[in-house]
């Protein structure tokens, strides 16, 4: 088996589907009734993604660790019942649960070298929503979640039997999908920013060390940072995604706390994207966030302020791509778009990007 170096890239874009393409293939497979395997590399985001699925479906979500469960966990315990004379099956509790009322049932770290035993009783549960004599509730789904074969991770073959009876999906690493995501999940601002401008390659990065980049541990690096005193951020950063990750963040981050957001907005700075440092992509990528944070923290934006914003998206140099990233990160904020559609400035520059955007599928 090739080992964590080997393998530091992720799977090529054409392989396997990124987080939301694949949000709602899973949805709509197991809204036909077809249970799901979703296979990826560690810490892309398939719990997430259960949890998130489980949302959309308005159902509880179950979530089982196979590794970490003793196989009488899943198929319950035989105890004498001597009314009876004979054995009795005990369910564990979850599985009273989804005989009693609809929920999704995860089966996470499926292929973790889990034993027979809990490939047998995995079986069971997929292919006949079923522990023993106990029935799941018709409204019951199971999905499946496992790390590809490839990573350097603990991995066992499924038996045929049990991986016929999933619908397989790839879960890949895709930068532009995470932002989208990150967003809405409120990850750090220059983090967005750095993985904006680095795409996969700083995404998720398995290096063979403990700690390591990918899209869970960039999220633990995130809530890591928040409220945490400067000077010890890198190390905190460090012990999520790697002491070589955090470095290349570390200086990216200088390049982002060079831009002067409130002056942007407050007072009208200009900026120029056409030459010098401020046309590096680096540059722009942390002039785009920053000032997205800055207004996306701030409570109140004064009237007189608003056309600044239209300024910025405007400014010289500034390619319609990071304009539309520029108008994706601020719909976080709660009515800034609401106030800005009152502009004559933003309805033009609005129909500008229409324009555009029509003119490239004519």
């Amino acid at each position: 088996m090739a080992n964590g170096r080997d393998q530091a890239r992720a799977l090529p874009r054409d392989e396997g589907y990124n987080y939301l393409e694949l949000k709602e293939l899973v949805e709509h497979t197991l809204g036909a009734g077809v249970s799901v395997l979703v296979r990826g590399h560690p810490g892309v985001g398939k719990s997430t993604l259960a949890a998130d699925v489980a949302a959309g479906m308005g159902l509880p979500l179950v979530d089982i660790r196979l590794a970490q469960r003793d196989p009488a966990e899943l198929a319950g315990v035989y105890f004498p019942d001597r009314e009876r004379r004979e054995l009795a099956l005990f369910p564990p509790d979850w599985v009273k649960q989804a005989c009693e009322t609809p929920v999704m049932v995860f089966l996470d770290e499926i292929n973790a070298a889990v034993t027979r035993l809990h490939q047998a009783a995995a079986y069971q549960i997929v292919l006949e929503k079923r522990v023993g004599p106990f029935a799941f509730h018709p409204g019951t789904v199971v999905m499946a979640a496992g790390n590809l074969e490839e990573d350097n991770a603990i991995v066992s073959s499924l038996s045929s039997a049990l991986c016929n009876r999933f619908a397989h999906y790839v879960l890949r690493v895709d930068s532009r999908a995470w932002l989208e995501w990150g967003s809405d999940a409120g990850i750090d601002e220059a983090i967005l920013a750095y993985i904006g401008r680095h795409g996969e390659e700083a995404l998720y990065e398995n290096t063979g060390d403990h700690a390591f980049a990918t899209p869970r541990s960039w999220e633990m690096a995130s809530r890591l940072m928040a409220g945490a005193p400067v000077e010890i951020q890198k190390r905190l950063i460090a012990a999520c995604v790697g002491l070589g990750a955090a470095e290349k963040f570390g200086n990216y981050q200088r390049i982002y706390q060079k831009v002067n957001a409130k002056k942007i907005i407050e007072k009208g700075l200009p900026m120029d994207f056409r030459s010098g440092r401020e046309a590096e992509p680096s540059f722009i990528y942390a002039a785009v966030f920053a000032v997205a944070a800055w207004l996306n923290s701030s409570d109140t934006i004064a009237d007189e302020h608003l056309p600044n914003v239209v300024t910025f998206a405007r400014s010289p140099g500034l390619d319609p791509e990071y304009v539309f990233l520029f108008l994706r990160q601020i719909k976080r904020h709660p009515n800034l778009l609401d106030r800005l559609k009152t502009l004559p400035e933003y309805q033009a520059l609005a129909a500008d990007l229409v324009a555009l955007h029509m003119g490239l599928y004519q």
